[in-house]
């Protein structure tokens, strides 16, 4: 933007001694292309700035003859690229020695303010805190997601134990199902081999009742036959008494044959003594034979008589011995079907009770699974139950929660993980971004120093010294500095910071310097305020010849140097103007 000077000249008001003041005016552009003016106070295209100094040393700035505040001046002077708090800008009285006495870190500032660099600056700082705050969100990043990783793999691990429990509850479900249906099938086959002893012991059954209806027929047939045998045997003793009284027998034969009457009459009751009757009757038998003998006179049918109660004797002892047998074999079948009928009984309620206790197991292994096929020995299935719960043991506090938690910090950390790459992402491109800003700020500024260097010592080379200007620590931006080389008297150039260079050498390689970079700075003319305060006449000397060969190679078409002293230049197209206070007033007048 280009600057317009107005009338600068000092103008008087007519107050009084307090209130007389002094006024110094600039016209400045006021339009751009597009944005906001500089000046947005003021609508006009043009501006005019105006310094009010009052006696009493305060001062005020007016704009288009309206008061503005210092700071919106400031602002609006830094929209069109001029900061009037820079020395090497502004060069007010005495700003030589202080420019020498900042550090080279501010003295770079300066410059690059000074030549309209410092928004090169800005952005390389600017990138530089976007990284600096990318990088602290890295490291907080990366220490929260480390943090979180830990929580994760914590959980993680626990998630594993967790899975482990459930594959064991899992196979401690198919092992109780196993362990189950062992003991239903174990049940069952007790209760098939309860049902087997049932069928059998019926069996047995149905065959000791057919025994013991054989034996009970047997039993009423003999009856039968001794019944009939009594009722022959009481017929021959009806005939027997005849005999006897046909024949005289004696009384004992009668009351033998009485004897064996009665005794078969009695055989019903009294079966026990079935044996020892019959060996009566053979007693009998053998007196009714004595008889026989002694009544050798018998007739033919005593002797039938005799051999009809033989061959009953006979008979009778066969009888009785079948009566006894199968009263035996009714009693024995009889015990036997009692005790049979006792254990099936017992069989029986064992059944009932083996069924009632199946019946839970079936309802337990229901809930459980399907049927488990084929399952193993009971020894080796509670072998695996206690070895599956001994397992279980120290996971028994484990939770569903810990899968949530499993899967909170997951998801977590997988977002945290997404959130670090997408910051080291950003701290790359912005590392990236800082590179090529710093490179284009080295870039500009090398070549700017190359520039003023050469300048720098082009001036010197008048003076017949030489020098050079360099940044030193170049490769960090917010340490790298200003630093100045001037060799006088035809040493090499030595750092101004140092002590090597004397005071007036000093001074005037910083006037050099100031001279060699207004060039770089773009003004419709030049000023510098009593330059050579303190200077002995020789150094305000080689300093005048700076300020000469300076305004030569300028294009500025004003060029002001303004010094107390006297000055000898005895070049053309110089002016030598001269301010006297004269009674209170001050006369300009230009020397011939």
């Amino acid at each position: 933007m280009q600057e317009k000077i107005a009338d600068t000249r000092p103008e008087w008001r007519a107050f009084d001694d307090e209130q007389r003041a002094k006024r110094a005016r600039t016209g400045l552009d006021n339009e751009v292309p597009k944005g906001a003016r500089p000046f947005p106070q003021a609508r006009s295209d043009k501006v005019l700035l105006t310094r009010v100094l009052k006696r009493s040393g305060d001062y005020h700035y007016l704009l288009n003859n309206k008061p503005i505040s210092k700071i919106n001046l400031v602002e609006g002077l830094s929209r069109i690229g001029l900061n009037p708090d820079n020395m090497l800008v502004i060069m007010h009285q005495l700003m030589v020695g202080r420019f020498g006495s900042v550090s080279p870190i501010d003295k770079l500032l300066l410059l690059e303010d000074a030549v309209g660099f410092a928004a090169y600056r800005r952005e390389v700082l600017e990138a530089s805190s976007r990284l600096q705050k990318l990088t602290t969100e890295r490291e907080t990043m990366s220490s929260v997601l480390e943090g979180t990783k830990e929580t994760y793999l914590h959980w993680q691990r626990e998630y594993e134990k967790y899975e482990l429990k459930r594959k064991l509850e899992d196979q401690f479900k198919d092992l109780q199902r196993e362990l189950i249906w062992r003991r239903i099938i174990r049940r069952e086959s007790s209760q098939k081999r309860v049902k087997d002893r049932i069928s059998s012991l019926q069996g047995k059954i149905v065959e000791t009742r057919e025994e013991f209806e054989t034996s009970h027929k047997q039993h009423q047939q003999v009856l039968t036959v001794l019944a009939r045998v009594s009722e022959e045997l009481e017929e021959l003793r009806e005939e027997h008494l005849k005999l006897e009284h046909g024949r005289g027998l004696p009384a004992g034969s009668l009351e033998w044959i009485s004897r064996i009457t009665d005794l078969l009459r009695t055989q019903q009751e009294v079966l026990t003594t079935l044996q020892q009757k019959a060996r009566d009757v053979s007693l009998s038998t053998e007196n009714d034979q004595q008889i026989s003998i002694t009544a050798k006179t018998a007739d033919q049918d005593f002797e039938k008589v005799r051999t009809g109660i033989t061959e009953l004797t006979s008979q009778l002892t066969k009888n009785t011995d079948v009566l006894i047998e199968s009263r035996v074999k009714k009693e024995v079948s009889n015990f036997k079907l009692a005790l049979m009928e006792q254990e099936v009984q017992e069989l029986e309620v064992q059944l009932r009770i083996g069924q009632e206790e199946i019946e839970p197991l079936r309802t337990q292994a229901s809930q459980l699974g399907p049927v488990f096929e084929n399952p193993r020995d009971l020894q080796q299935i509670s072998l695996d139950v206690a070895s599956v719960q001994e397992r279980l043991r120290p996971l028994a506090h484990l939770s569903a929660e810990v899968e949530k938690m499993y899967k909170n910090y997951g998801d977590l950390y997988e977002d945290l993980k997404k959130k670090a790459e997408v910051v080291e992402q950003n701290r790359s491109e912005v590392l990236g971004e800082l590179r090529e800003r710093f490179d284009r700020w080295k870039t500009v500024m090398d070549k700017l120093l190359e520039e003023l260097s050469a300048r720098y010592n082009a001036l010197l080379s008048e003076v017949e010294s030489k020098g050079r200007i360099v940044i030193k620590a170049s490769k960090d931006i917010e340490k790298a500095g200003l630093e100045l080389y001037a060799g006088f008297k035809g040493n090499e150039p030595v750092s101004l910071d140092g002590l090597a260079p004397s005071g007036g050498e000093r001074t005037v390689a910083l006037i050099a310097f100031l001279l060699s970079l207004q060039q770089f700075i773009s003004s419709p003319f030049r000023a510098i305020d009593e330059f050579d305060v303190h200077m002995d006449p020789r150094n305000r000397e080689t300093v005048s010849k700076l300020i000469h060969a300076a305004a030569k190679a300028s294009d500025s078409s004003q060029y002001i140097a303004i010094t107390p002293g006297q000055v000898t230049l005895p070049e053309d197209n110089v002016h030598v103007i001269v301010v006297q206070n004269v009674e209170g007033s001050s006369i300009v007048k230009e020397l011939a």
